[in-house]
């Protein structure tokens, strides 16, 4: 068993900017968000390992981005437009396109995500 294997363990939230609708002066808006919950899945470090998966901006902000990879379950629909929601709470966007792993002895999906905070 890999190691990727024995992580993924976790249940994640897929927010997903709901259907368009008009606003109350007529414009269109997202709606309401879609949440679907996606199990045996792992959110590690970038090639897991904690060097540099996160960086702080020295401009006099207090920006401060950290990286993260989604591991999940081949065929999960994740779109570039979504949001991961943590168990414990964190929420990441959605940097490009998911990439497929269906040849290997692990068939899974791996997501670039990213959370800006600061």
């Amino acid at each position: 068993m890999s190691l990727i294997h024995a992580r993924m363990s976790e249940t994640v939230t897929i927010v997903r900017p709901g259907p368009r609708v008009r606003d109350s002066a007529g414009s269109w808006v997202a709606g309401p968000p879609d949440e679907i919950s996606v199990e045996r899945c792992a959110v590690m470090s970038p090639y897991g390992v904690t060097v540099g998966s996160s960086s702080e901006t020295h401009d006099a902000s207090q920006t401060v981005v950290t990286r993260r990879v989604l591991f999940a379950p081949l065929g999960t629909d994740v779109r570039p437009a979504d949001r991961i929601r943590r168990e414990n709470g964190e929420l990441f966007d959605v940097v490009g396109r998911p990439l497929d792993f269906p040849l290997t002895s692990l068939a899974h999906i791996e997501v670039s995500l990213q959370e800006v905070t600061g």
